[in-house]
């Protein structure tokens, strides 16, 4: 299909090449130097217990990535001045000089950073921002496409590697104002489908494929490569040594069906766009 606003959508494309052609992608990430690059950098960041994850919250509630101050200076970065450290509890550990083993023996404060704190080198990362050209009005048509869904979009600053959110309570679709029109359109496809998918989705990483998918899916529909985000990002969640294969396959059903129902809501909005535009010429 063609009209006036320069989408045009195959349809024939949003099927099962497409997620064959997802998986491939990922796998040549995988052997690539900024995938190990990506994988090094993440061992650096601790996995905390709950009890500083509610800390990290309560200080910085849009924290994403926290180190302390020698770790970020391992990345290249350094903290910003003025900046309020977030504090956490860290386990004060004696070794047993009989059998070398650590002991637990209390808890110390110690300052952590986030990410949104620092400047400097960009951490490593499976993803790249999508900076090429859109067709024409595809941003415009996705309005009325989200709207169909009872959401509405909102352009805001967003935290620091945040691109978008699907914010339930108030049926928003937050995106980052900042970014290229082409990353915005796909972020907007990915939120979408969290809003038509996962509402009671109570596993974030099977949700994170499958949104991520039907936005691969959808804006290959429509002649356009989200490879270069895609790819890493689906990566991330599904793993190291699982089979983005069979990770996909798992919700292949879900991914196609929703990707189906973007595709004929943004058909439904270009028609009407050309209808109103060739009223106009009359």
């Amino acid at each position: 299909m063609t009209t006036t606003t320069s989408l045009a959508i195959d349809r024939t494309k949003a099927r099962a090449e497409l997620l064959v052609a997802l998986e491939e992608h990922i796998v040549e990430l995988r052997s690539s130097e900024r995938w190990l690059a990506y994988l090094n950098a993440q061992r650096q960041f601790h996995s905390y217990s709950p009890r500083n994850v509610m800390l990290i919250a309560m200080q910085h509630p849009e924290a994403t990535h926290v180190a302390g101050f020698t770790t970020w200076k391992k990345f290249g970065r350094h903290v910003k001045r003025n900046e309020k450290a977030i504090s956490i509890l860290a386990p004060i550990l004696v070794c047993n000089e009989l059998d070398a083993e650590r002991r637990l023996t209390g808890f110390r404060w110690v300052n952590v950073f986030d990410i949104s704190q620092t400047e400097g080198d960009p951490l490593p990362s499976p993803v790249q921002l999508l900076d090429e050209d859109a067709p024409d009005l595809f941003e415009d048509l996705l309005h009325g496409v989200v709207a169909r869904t009872g959401f509405r979009l909102s352009y805001v600053p967003l935290a620091h590697g945040v691109n978008g959110e699907c914010r339930w309570a108030t049926k928003t679709i937050a995106i980052e104002l900042r970014n290229s029109p082409a990353q915005r359109i796909k972020t907007i496809v990915h939120e979408l489908s969290h809003a038509l998918l996962h509402r009671e989705a109570t596993n974030r990483a099977v949700a994170e494929i499958e949104a991520e998918s039907v936005a691969f899916v959808v804006l290959g529909a429509c002649g356009m490569n989200a490879a270069p985000y895609s790819a890493g990002y689906v990566a991330s969640w599904i793993g190291d040594d699982a089979d983005p294969a069979q990770a996909i396959n798992a919700s292949c059903d879900a991914i196609q069906r929703t990707a189906e129902l973007i595709l004929g809501l943004l058909e439904r909005s270009a028609n009407t766009h050309a209808g109103h535009a060739s009223a106009e010429t009359h």
